[in-house]
């Protein structure tokens, strides 16, 4: 039980007068009804990001959100109550919209009803990580219980003005402060219930500051990143156009990690750490890790995060700006109140190291336990954001993170960055190098988490740096297989470039990069994926362009669509298109276009054009390209490949000068143009064969002439795509395909009538042509040949012919028959 001394009845008498004279200088503020506080809602939620809230009826139940942590843990979140009376986790809470109360007993604040409520859910289990009120639970049969008394005796949010004591009992807590529109029921602010873009429930309730004449609504939200760690987060907004409102932003809160949630308990005893960085604290159930069960940490990583903590003891002294006694000795410095321009002593326990205990506190080179009045050490902890002057209709954000987790469970809390490391003005632009860190760091309780993948798509206008260490496609997709334990972090890098892409795609002005972190708890099988973005702005360049290279297969459809890849095989026409168009407010003025084709690929002679016009090659000179107009380059290439390849390529500008006199070595398309090529069916065939062989002519006589050929016509080609020895041979059947000048043959008798010179090592090669094929080369040929010639082995000189004495004059003609066909080895 919570044990303190009765405070003096002269302390009680001088703060009833403290509260007299603040409540007699309270302005009086206009009648404020729910009409107006929707109206409000309407303009806030434009900054909270949440655009499916619905308003729930009056006087509404609470709802509960979870967050996995692992097996069948979670981190639950909440208005209000969220438990039974047997420490069941229930919701049903409907005093969350009541107006809120601020009350004092035994020096203890508290504050009732609307309260910020965070736990574990311990297999359906309430665990508490804050302290809760007297029979602060949900029981609809019970009269006597008090859900609106969940986490009574933290602050949670305050405004403090420079006419506000720093003080949770005077007016400090702004759930007090909320005007209370509806009499009838006794409602001061009113409950949305929305989900997020992961369709995670998201709570807030939305009501009148009357103090500083704000509207304000306080939103409960799961990390965008999947961990368990829930955002707390405090909207402000000053509704009168014509002026400006000045306060400062506070959050107090009393821990009480536990799985009891008795009342009659010991205070918690624990020390509170700071994580270092200046980034926040962490508190576990026990004194040492062996004696922790559960821990929780708070964090201002996070858009609109605090900027100052501190570590206390909960009361005695109960202002929220001072961390306690140290040898029964007020301690003042470190504080943390209310001010414009705080000194080194009023920072709190901001620039404290790493696992620094902030209940310890050194006077004279004497270490004392930080301690109340009364010897105790109740843990507890404040937040402050600097000093706000809020402009009529503006909106301000106020954000801090809590996670919370059970032995032996990772908190996984992922992050991405990413630094510019070509431009040194603080500008992001087309052609920069930008090198990202991925981090994952366990915040978890004696436990080990095993990264098992790591993903990273570039959005579009990003391109990876293909040497990056985890690069695949254009992002990265890694599986380190790596384990964590508590308080250890991973870290990745690799490296991307701006493109000419990016300007087009930009969401008010900035890129968004996300990556994914998968992994699980070591020994369990409760495998997750956390995500951590970062939004990059980029500039419009005055040179802002779309450079584009697509393709098609001509001959399966030559009236098809372009696209950015094609499937092709030998012998096939592929049609290229680029396109270039530029819409700043510079436009190319000089420059020159190229582009090599991989191999498997040969240009068709007479097809590149730069606008219908005619170019020899693919290395030609620009001029001068109109802005705002498409110019197109188009070319066509066959395919020559006989194996299953990939033919990529890109194309570029160079030397590129604008009218407003940039210069750039080099641009290029945005995508590479593919060629999926199809292997070439096992084939061997004659693409062509010569149409004749000419002898020439002679006079004869009554002797047998042998005469040379003087040409061979045409040519001999061949197809042989399988990997294997083959030969190439020739034949003449001088009885079903002969010589004849159309009545007589040439040659009647059995003796030889052809003879082909044979390439072979033989000295003496020359062979007769027969009905037997005679290779045409000794040792034949081996291995894959597309279109190959063999022109060189059946030219003039290759052939001789028998003349018989007193042949009859005439034109001879008759056949000779080619074949091809593998050998064995």
């Amino acid at each position: 039980m919570r044990d303190y001394k009765t405070i003096p009845k002269l302390f009680l008498l001088f703060f009833t007068a403290l509260l007299m004279v603040l409540t007699f200088n309270t302005t009086t503020v206009k009648a404020i009804n729910q009409t107006d506080i929707e109206n409000a809602e309407k303009v806030m939620r434009k900054y909270d990001g949440i655009d499916n809230w619905q308003l729930q009826s009056s006087k509404p139940s609470n709802k509960i959100g979870k967050i996995p942590i692992g097996g069948n843990v979670s981190l639950g979140y909440t208005f209000g109550a969220a438990r039974d009376k047997n420490g069941n986790v229930t919701a049903g809470d409907n005093t969350i919209t009541l107006a809120s109360s601020a009350s004092s007993a035994n020096g203890v604040p508290t504050i009732t009803n609307s309260k910020i409520n965070v736990f574990i859910d311990n297999n359906g289990k309430y665990y508490g990580i804050l302290h809760q009120g007297d029979k602060s639970y949900i029981d609809k049969n019970d009269n006597t219980v008090h859900p609106e008394k969940a986490s009574d005796t933290s602050i949670d949010y305050a405004l403090l003005t420079g006419s506000a004591a720093n003080n949770a009992t005077s007016g400090m807590n702004l759930l007090n402060k909320l005007y209370k529109f509806d009499t009838s029921n006794g409602a001061s602010k009113l409950f949305y219930t929305g989900t997020d873009i992961h369709n995670k429930p998201v709570y807030k309730l939305v009501g009148y500051y009357s103090p500083s004449r704000v509207y304000i609504e306080i939103v409960l939200r799961p990390s965008i990143t999947g961990s368990p760690i829930v955002q707390r987060e405090l909207y402000v907004y000053n509704p009168d156009s014509s002026g400006k409102t000045q306060f400062q932003v506070f959050y107090g809160e009393d821990t009480g990690l536990s799985s009891s949630n008795d009342e009659q308990e010991e205070v918690d005893n624990v020390p509170i750490y700071s994580i270092g960085d200046g980034s926040g604290l962490y508190i576990k159930s026990g004194l040492t890790n062996n004696t922790s069960d559960s821990k929780l940490f708070v964090t201002n990583k996070v858009d609109g995060g605090f900027k100052d903590f501190m570590g206390r003891v909960l009361t005695n002294p109960v202002n929220w700006d001072t961390k306690g006694k140290a040898n029964n000795i007020e301690i003042t410095d470190p504080k943390l109140p209310w001010t414009s321009n705080p000194t080194a002593s009023e920072n709190g326990d901001t620039n404290t190291g790493k696992d620094v205990n902030l209940l310890k506190y050194t006077r004279n080179n004497i270490t004392y336990d930080v301690l109340d009045s009364n010897g105790k050490q109740d843990t507890a902890y404040v937040l402050r954001w600097p000093e706000t002057n809020l402009n009529g209709g503006t909106v301000e954000k106020y954000v801090s993170t809590i996670g919370a987790t059970v032995k032996p469970y990772a908190i996984p809390t992922v992050k991405k960055t990413y630094t510019n490391l070509t431009s040194k003005d603080g500008t992001n632009n087309v052609g920069d190098k930008l090198r990202f860190t991925l981090t994952v760091r366990n915040d978890g309780l004696g436990s080990n988490w095993i990264i098992s993948n790591i993903k990273d798509i570039m959005p579009i206008g990003l391109t990876i740096d293909p040497n990056s260490i985890f690069a695949s496609g254009n992002g990265i997709d890694y599986n380190p297989n790596t384990g964590i334990t508590d308080g250890e972090q991973a870290t990745y890098t690799f490296d991307a470039t701006i493109n000419n892409q990016a300007p087009y795609n930009l969401t008010n002005g900035k890129l968004t990069n996300t990556a994914s972190f998968t992994g699980y708890n070591n020994g369990f099988n409760d495998s997750r994926t956390y995500e951590a973005s970062v939004d990059i702005p980029v500039e419009t360049p005055t040179f802002k362009y779309r450079f584009t290279k697509q393709v098609r297969n001509n001959t399966n459809d030559p009236n098809g669509a372009f696209s950015s890849e094609t499937t092709a095989k030998q012998g096939d026409i592929i049609d290229y298109e680029l396109q270039f168009i530029s819409n700043g407010t510079s436009n190319v003025t000089g420059g020159n276009f190229k582009d090599d084709l991989p191999a498997g690929l040969e240009l068709v002679p007479g097809s590149v054009a730069l606008n219908g016009v005619k170019q020899n090659d693919l290395n030609f000179s620009l001029g001068t390209l109109s802005n705002t107009i498409t110019n197109k380059i188009t070319f066509q290439a066959k395919v020559t490949a006989i194996d299953q390849t990939t033919a990529s390529n890109t194309a570029y500008m160079t030397n590129i000068t604008t009218n407003t006199g940039q210069q750039y070595d080099s641009i290029q398309t945005e995508e590479p143009a593919i060629v999926n090529i199809e292997a070439a069916p096992q084939t061997t065939s004659f693409v062509e064969v010569p149409t004749s062989i000419d002898f020439g002519s002679v006079n004869m006589t009554d002797s047998e002439r042998i005469l040379p050929n003087v040409k061979t016509t045409g040519n001999l080609i061949i197809n042989h795509t399988a990997d294997t020895p083959f030969q190439v041979s020739v034949s003449y059947d001088n009885n079903n395909a002969p010589l004849t000048n159309g009545s007589d043959k040439l040659i009647n008798d059995n003796d030889d009538a052809m003879f082909f010179h044979q390439a072979s090592n033989e000295s003496n090669n020359w062979r007769t042509v027969s009905t037997s094929p005679v290779p045409i080369k000794s040792e034949g040929f081996s291995g894959q040949m597309l279109n190959q010639s063999l022109n060189d082995y059946i030219g003039a000189k290759k052939w001789k012919l028998r003349v018989p004495a007193n042949s009859k004059s005439g034109k001879y003609t008759g056949q000779v028959t080619w074949t091809i066909a593998d050998t064995i080895n």
